[in-house]
């Protein structure tokens, strides 16, 4: 199964600050209750504390873990491929904004607001800016899916991870994260030197009360000359980062959400379709409920392991931050060459960290029973605005997304080759089932056959995909299964019409 599921992404990791206070001694005094930075508000200190305050232990780096896992093993390929504007380089402050804002920084109204009180020549770093990190942008979403191609294949297939690989990715993954953010940095710190003192003071003055720039920002469209319409929304990031960057302090840039490292696991996409209600302590909790002894026991080896991981993860970001923050005070002392290692390393650890995380879901998917996948689902069903809309596309580009899982062992129609491990599906609704050209097919499917079903059909092909190894015990296909009902319904309507 080379290529399965390039369709992912998902949102947890874990420890932010519980590790972070061995880093930075600024960061373990946010990391004390009633700290400076803790938002006065009552409904804002619901909304983040567990989400984005740095208060963390390990009760919270469990509960990272355990929301991930459920999002990962519940979700869809189109889910996972969901991430918010603004998650890469993600290194400017703006996470500490929305939590001691209590959540009234909004990231479009500022964004708009700064670009509102920007001169043409402001207005002109900027437009350089997101044309110049969009080649390096796009590379880094196409090795992010490359990266969710590993770990969806062991989930789904349960072969192993090809490690050597996957760090390779991740060290590329984190240079093309750092050379975006020094893109902005730079134009960031151009910007701030270009500020007359009126708009100075009117950005502390939006710090201090977020709300305020709503004025500035109503009925604002950020677009600049020589940048395309699809760009905008990247622009308009830009100057929202700006604006944390700038007017926040530097340990507010230490603190990241707890979907980092390892964003790799679709939790966004929960938070998205929640209207940002699901929470993750509630979510997690039901989720490890949900799960036997021994299946918890995996997600507190998996914790235990990676403390250390996230730990220097953690260290070496600290280190890069300091870096991008001479090019704010004296730009002499920036070390490229130092960045550059910082970032590689910072690519191994994360990727490290994900494997750990895939690996422990892989098992506990492998030993969860009937019962135990049909309360997930039930609980998924739970935590999303409107589960039919699950995807954003429609029914037909679901399947065709889907049927990736498919070619990676059976081919794309019409070409299937020698060496693949499993037989063409050209023909296959036409053919009795297990019957197939050039292919020794197992016991297992031939006793389908010999049960009295000649063919295929949706019906039956619904139950084989929700869990082939249930279905037919001893079939040769290693793939896990889609839990997700309507997954199924666009892959075979897909397969109908492909065959």
């Amino acid at each position: 199964m080379k290529s399965l599921y390039s369709y992912t992404a998902k949102i947890l990791s874990l420890f932010a600050a519980l590790i972070v206070s061995s880093v930075s001694p600024t960061m373990a005094q946010k990391g004390k209750k009633g700290g400076k930075n803790k938002p006065d508000s009552k409904d804002a200190d619901t909304w983040s504390a567990e989400e984005y305050s740095g208060l963390r232990g390990e009760k919270d780096l469990r509960a990272a873990l355990a929301s991930k896992g459920f999002a990962w093993l519940s979700g869809s390929p189109a889910d996972n491929e969901k991430l918010s504007v603004g998650k890469n380089a993600q290194f400017f402050g703006f996470v500490a904004l929305r939590y001691q804002s209590g959540r009234a920084a909004n990231r479009g109204t500022l964004g708009r607001a700064v670009f509102s009180i920007a001169n043409e020549k402001q207005r002109e770093v900027f437009a350089e800016a997101v044309v110049q990190e969009q080649a390096a942008l796009n590379q880094w979403w196409e090795v992010r899916e490359e990266i969710l191609t590993l770990l969806e294949d062991h989930l789904y297939t349960g072969l192993p991870i090809d490690r050597e690989k996957i760090t390779a990715l991740g060290v590329q993954f984190s240079l093309l994260n750092s050379e975006v953010a020094l893109v902005e940095a730079n134009a960031f710190a151009a910007f701030e030197d270009s500020l007359n003192s009126e708009h100075a003071a009117l950005l502390r003055g939006w710090r201090e009360n977020a709300e305020s720039a709503v004025s500035y920002g109503k009925s604002v469209r950020v677009e600049a000359v020589g940048v395309d319409r699809e760009l905008n929304k990247q622009l308009e990031d830009l100057y929202a980062k700006s604006f944390s960057w700038l007017t926040g302090k530097p340990e507010d840039n230490e603190i990241i959400p707890i979907g980092q490292p390892a964003q790799f696991f679709g939790f966004v996409s929960i938070r998205h379709k929640s209207g940002h209600a699901a929470s993750r302590g509630d979510i997690s909790k039901n989720f490890m409920n949900l799960l036997d002894a021994e299946q918890q026991s995996i997600i507190e080896k998996a914790v235990e392991s990676q403390v250390p991981v996230v730990r220097e993860f953690l260290e070496n970001r600290h280190e890069f931050l300091s870096q991008l923050g001479t090019l704010r005070s004296d730009p002499s002392r920036f070390d490229r060459d130092y960045v550059d290692r910082l970032s590689r390393e910072m690519g191994r650890l994360e990727i490290e960290a994900a494997w750990m995380e895939a690996e422990a879901y892989r098992a506990i998917r492998a030993s969860m029973s009937d019962e135990q996948v049909s309360a997930l689902m039930t609980m998924r069903g739970e935590y999303v605005i409107d589960e039919s809309q699950v995807a954003s596309m429609n029914m037909e580009e679901r399947g065709a997304a889907l049927s990736i899982l498919c070619s990676g062992c059976h081919g794309a129609p019409g070409m299937h080759r020698v060496g693949f491990p499993a037989p063409s599906l050209d023909g296959f609704w036409d053919r009795e089932i297990a019957s197939g050209p050039s292919f020794e097919y197992s016991a297992a499917l031939t006793n389908v056959r010999r049960g009295g079903n000649e063919r295929w059909t949706p019906e039956l092909l619904d139950q084989f995909l929700t869990a082939p190894k249930r279905f037919a015990p001893g079939t040769k296909m290693e793939f896990q299964g889609l839990l997700n009902p309507e997954d199924r319904e666009a892959l075979i309507a897909h397969l109908k019409t492909s065959r």
